[in-house]
């Protein structure tokens, strides 16, 4: 059984070597709702027989932190609600929870990031969603579609009491890298800015930890269960 790994950034995807090398896996890195569709699409079409979310995420729920791996139930939107496949989500719960701390409960899909802390307790308030991503609801909707099974792997990287800064937004590459020029002119203009800097970084670290150990922890096919 091939397995479809959507991310949106390269990087996340690279996390998945920490498992080894995995025949049965076949990925695609994209930001967004729009290139995660395309890539779902594409990895179906190169073989892929069930589908993952992997990557980061921000978190919601108060209870939430840095670091936590979201074992989505379900992904929801405004509109839609599409449940994970629970035989697979049971697997990959127990070869992962003695490892790493893991939150289950739904994930909002988003079609830009949530930065601010308010709009995120709003979102939690409204949605009861734990966290939220910009990939998720598209790859769920194309293995709807398809009828294919379908997990959400998403680790925390900023947590409902961080505000993701505008000005740090601007200083990263289109594909998740840092651009270390306009950063060190950015912060040039705001010192005071360097310490909360720092906990972005560290949070940052945290989930792409909890990515690489989800990786070595769900085993082949990141644990699909050979009977489905």
């Amino acid at each position: 059984m091939r397995v479809g790994v959507v991310s949106g950034l390269r990087r996340e995807t690279d996390c998945l070597a920490a498992g080894g090398t995995d025949s049965d896996l076949l990925t695609f890195a994209g930001v967004g709702r729009d290139s995660a569709a395309e890539g779902a699409r594409r990895l179906l079409t190169e073989g892929a027989q069930a589908l993952v979310s992997f990557g980061v995420c921000g978190g919601l729920a108060a209870h939430v932190r840095a670091g936590d791996l979201v074992l989505a139930g379900a992904v929801v939107t405004a509109d839609a609600r599409f449940e994970t496949t629970t035989s697979w989500r049971v697997a990959v719960h127990q070869r992962v929870t003695q490892g790493l701390s893991v939150v289950q409960g739904d994930l909002l899909g988003v079609d830009a990031m949530i930065a601010s802390t308010d709009a995120k307790r709003a979102l939690f308030e409204a949605t009861g969603a734990v966290a939220c991503d910009m990939e998720s609801h598209a790859v769920a909707a194309i293995a709807a579609e398809a009828g294919v099974p379908f997990l959400v792997l998403r680790a925390v990287s900023d947590p409902d009491t961080h505000d993701v800064p505008g000005w740090v937004l601007k200083c990263l590459t289109r594909d998740g890298g840092i651009n270390y020029r306009r950063l060190l002119q950015a912060l040039a203009r705001r010192p005071l800015e360097v310490p909360r800097l720092i906990k972005l970084g560290a949070n940052s670290k945290r989930a792409f930890g909890t990515l690489r150990g989800v990786a070595r922890l769900a085993g082949g096919g990141l644990g699909f269960p050979g009977s489905l």
